[in-house]
């Protein structure tokens, strides 16, 4: 538990560095420093690609190692139905141009593991309560019928 509580705090401190930062006129920064915890949680954790969208979607919680904070609503149709309940900078800030950017980290994730997820709601928006909705699915799955929060 201890441990938990001192990766819960480190995720906290990025969020509230990046967050914030997303929804600058540096927001470009975001990206690129996504990119690099992204690689650093690869590495450290020792992540492995997946094939299947249940692995796939296993492999990305393992890799937060917080998972009552990353929960799997259902898989169908080859596609993960994901909530994330972690607190979130963004949240109700209206900005949910922010959260695309912002969750570049988890996109940059999936796709080391073989997967591609879209944000379906963010806590961005006001309106939506208590935690994103995510799909993931594999990465060269090419349906476009998902529509990302930060496009709606």
């Amino acid at each position: 538990m201890e441990d938990d509580s001192k990766k819960i705090a480190l995720y906290k401190k990025i969020n509230g560095f990046t967050g914030p930062l997303s929804r600058s006129r540096n927001h470009w920064r975001t990206k690129v420093i996504a990119k690099i915890l992204a690689q650093y949680t690869w590495l450290k954790n020792k992540g492995q690609r997946k094939a299947t969208v249940e692995d796939i979607t296993q492999e990305w919680r393992r890799m937060f190692g917080l998972n009552q904070f990353w929960k799997i609503e259902k898989i169908e149709n080859d596609t993960a139905y994901c909530e994330i309940h972690f607190a979130c900078s963004l949240e109700k800030t209206g900005d949910v141009q922010a959260c695309h950017r912002l969750m570049e980290y988890d996109r940059a994730l999936l796709n080391n593991i073989g997967g591609q997820l879209v944000v379906l709601e963010s806590r961005a928006d006001p309106n939506v309560l208590g935690f994103c909705k995510v799909a993931i699915r594999t990465r060269d799955d090419k349906r476009g019928d998902l529509i990302p929060a930060y496009l709606k």
